[in-house]
């Protein structure tokens, strides 16, 4: 009397077996979607740029245009005045968003527009513009930050604070930032580390048209390299900007 053979018990695959592939093909399209991304902006920076005498790299590239400053906004200045960003029209406004207690990226955006307010040498067709999202900071305390981190007192760079709501809309709805996050207490790194915000800076033109958001912070060191120099590449071609509509005006 035969019997039928005992039926073989499937074999398990090993989970490794499946997702090492699949972590190895998810870090190599990470890694050539980086690479064409850095290629296509190394690309977009060798294009058409010029070297005036001075050595200042200018491009016949037009910055693209992002968004408006269509509406004024009422503000109080580290100095204790109250200020009109209306009354900046005219200007070239370079605008950063930070806080006096941040413990992350805040002193390094600064530091960075520090080297470049030292280039432009208080140029009065230029303002810098930094807005605290922290509806607590008071003028004395953002008069003492920006003091503690190197920058005198000054009217060509406001330190500004406003109507939380008021600064909040106007910075994602006008300048184009991201909007802010609250952190989680259990992922702060100090009780004063509440939010998480853009870091990029705004340039906007002398009509107050927002004509780039610049990632001077990048997490990637050529990515950071790459905006440096695109921020002062930008810069440049919006002071011929300017300097040409000042030149038409009688």
């Amino acid at each position: 009397m035969s019997t039928d053979p005992t039926p073989e018990a499937p074999r398990r695959i090993n989970p490794l077996t499946l997702w090492v592939p699949i972590i190895f093909i998810v870090l190599g399209v990470v890694v050539f979607y980086n690479y064409l991304i850095y290629t296509s902006m190394e690309a977009k920076k060798n294009k058409e740029t010029q070297t005036d005498a001075q050595g200042t790299t200018r491009s016949n590239e037009r910055p693209a245009y992002l968004g408006r400053l269509e509406k004024d906004l009422e503000l109080v200045e580290r100095s204790g005045k109250t200020v009109h960003l209306a009354d900046l029209r005219g200007k070239i406004i370079i605008a950063s968003w930070v806080f006096t207690r941040c413990p992350r990226g805040c002193a390094g955006v600064i530091a960075k527009l520090k080297k470049l307010y030292a280039e432009l040498g208080d140029n009065p067709n230029v303002q810098f513009i930094s807005f605290t999202l922290d509806p607590e900071d008071t003028p004395e305390m953002m008069k003492a930050w920006a003091t503690g981190v190197g920058i005198k007192d000054t009217d060509h760079w406001w330190f500004l604070n406003g109507p939380k709501d008021d600064v909040r809309k106007y910075m994602t709805f006008s300048f184009q930032f991201r909007p802010v996050q609250d952190l989680p207490v259990e992922d702060r790194l100090t009780p004063d580390d509440k939010y998480i915000h853009d870091l990029r800076v705004a340039l906007v033109d002398h009509a107050g048209h927002v004509r780039g958001l610049h990632d001077i912070m990048n997490a990637d060191p050529q990515f950071q390299e790459y905006w440096d120099k695109q921020i002062r590449t930008d810069l440049n071609y919006l002071l011929e900007e300017q300097k040409k509509a000042q030149d038409k005006t009688p």
